[in-house]
């Protein structure tokens, strides 16, 4: 069953503090608290391990820089909590995050970090404080998604939840994923925390909605990120589970849009292996769930590109996203555009 008391909390950070090594080594957390114009303070539980004793190590993805249509939404928020859970907010148009759906981050930025060890930039902690700092003597605002606390003002669950294993499966769900996304005054920055664990592929629902694919033997974060046979390092092949990427999009045609005559919109498509790809039954996906399969027969060769049109399913102007998937409805790769970047007659670019 998804998790209780779903939504996103908008606030001010103000201080925070976290569980080494020494003071925790079975579940510690980072607390960062907040003000959000009531009485007392916040905080954040996130996360710094996994509670999984076989792989504790987090997957991460801290994006100095993140452009995304989201912020457009959670830029006119009022300050507070604001409950997504049953509402049209939890879905593929909405406020609710999905580290698999909601192309929020490339899959392969990724690091798999453990909790607290010597050295720097090495672990959770190296990569977390700095940017947590930076909100704080900036003044910046947090937007916090995950579970409200029963018993205070406060929230958890500020990671991935979806693709758990068996023992952790009860929390899976689809569109309730955490993170903290910060507004500064001159750009956004995010942080989205996953367990090393968990699949990166699940399903869409409804019976097994973010249950891992396949439900044995699936590809995990750990898998997805750290290089065959070497566990140690950073910075994984992606290709085999991404062999073709969307390298730029058309979304805003000059003239009326969907009109008879005028300009389609376009995404291109680009072969990132060394040898040809067959996309039949391959499509695209839209933000709001709609999609187009791709003509048949469509090959690329080596290196090669091609650019598809997409009848009936069409690209929002106001910002969105673009999803390639293969024949067995898996993604291959995702893309968010905003709309400062759907200029008319403009190319979005993704490389």
């Amino acid at each position: 069953m998804p998790i209780k008391d779903y939504g996103v909390w908008k606030a001010k950070p103000v201080r925070y503090t976290y569980e080494t090594n020494e003071d925790d080594q079975v579940s510690p957390h980072l607390s960062l608290f907040f003000a959000d114009g009531e009485d007392g303070e916040g905080r954040a539980a996130v996360n710094i391990k996994s509670g999984d004793r076989q792989e504790s190590r987090l997957a991460s993805w801290i994006l100095p820089e993140f452009q995304h249509p989201i912020t457009q939404r959670l830029a006119s928020l009022d300050d507070g909590f604001h409950p997504l859970t049953g509402t049209a907010e939890q879905g593929r148009n909405g406020l609710a995050l999905d580290f698999v759906r909601g192309n929020l981050f490339q899959r392969s930025q990724g690091r798999i970090l453990p909790h607290d060890i010597p050295g720097a930039n090495n672990d959770i902690l190296d990569v977390l404080k700095p940017i947590l700092d930076q909100a704080i003597a900036d003044h910046a605002t947090v937007h916090i998604y995950g579970s409200h606390f029963n018993d205070g003002k406060g929230i958890h669950n500020n990671h991935q939840n979806q693709g758990n294993p068996k023992r952790f499966a009860k929390d899976n769900g689809v569109y309730q994923d955490g993170g903290i996304i910060i507004q500064f005054a001159d750009h956004w920055a995010a942080i989205f925390i996953g367990f090393a664990s968990q699949a990166i592929h699940t399903e869409d629902g409804p019976a097994h909605a973010g249950y891992p694919i396949p439900r044995d033997g699936y590809k995990t974060w750990a898998d997805f990120l750290l290089p065959e046979g070497d566990k140690g390092l950073q910075g994984g092949n992606d290709i085999a589970d991404s062999p073709v990427a969307i390298s730029a999009a058309v979304v805003n045609p000059e003239g009326p849009d969907n009109q008879p005559g005028g300009d389609p919109e376009t995404v291109t498509l680009k072969n990132r292996t060394a040898a040809e790809v067959d996309l039949t039954g391959w499509s695209i996906r839209n933000k709001t769930g709609l999609t187009a399969e791709l003509q048949p027969g469509l090959r690329l060769a080596t290196g090669a590109s091609a650019t598809v049109e997409l009848p009936g399913v069409p690209l929002s102007n106001q910002g969105g996203i673009i999803t390639l998937l293969n024949a067995h409805g898996l993604k291959v790769h995702g893309v968010a555009y905003t709309r400062d970047q759907a200029r008319e007659g403009g190319v979005v670019s993704f490389a």
